[in-house]
């Protein structure tokens, strides 16, 4: 099987959160980043190819305890039944560039 995404994800534990709708966020756990997305359970359909203001909690690469709550925004590729969650692949953009060294050093594998 080809993977022809144009960079690689590692799969992550993280927390996050969506503003689907004004006044309306919902939670989210980050299953996978890479550095042009994320994949992420969460309780409720996501529509496709529409864009949301969003929040990821990511930890240091030296120190798990220290985490930076990243706003970016995201567009949704796609959002899958998956049990009793739905899985959702996020194209992100507009990372904010005090926070665009630690997004690298996650897309980069810590290299």
């Amino acid at each position: 099987m080809n993977d022809a995404r144009s960079a690689p994800r590692i799969n992550v534990t993280w927390r996050g959160a969506i503003q689907i709708a004004p006044g309306k966020i919902i939670a989210i756990k980050v299953v996978n980043f890479s550095a042009n997305g994320v994949q992420f359970l969460c309780p409720q359909i996501v529509p496709e190819r529409v864009s949301f203001q969003m929040m990821i909690e990511i930890p240091d690469r030296r120190d798990a305890s220290r985490r930076t709550q990243v706003v970016c925004k995201g567009t949704a590729l796609y959002c899958i039944l998956s049990g009793v969650e739905y899985r959702v692949g996020m194209k992100i953009s507009d990372v904010p560039p005090q926070h665009a060294d630690l997004v690298n050093s996650w897309a980069a594998g810590g290299k």
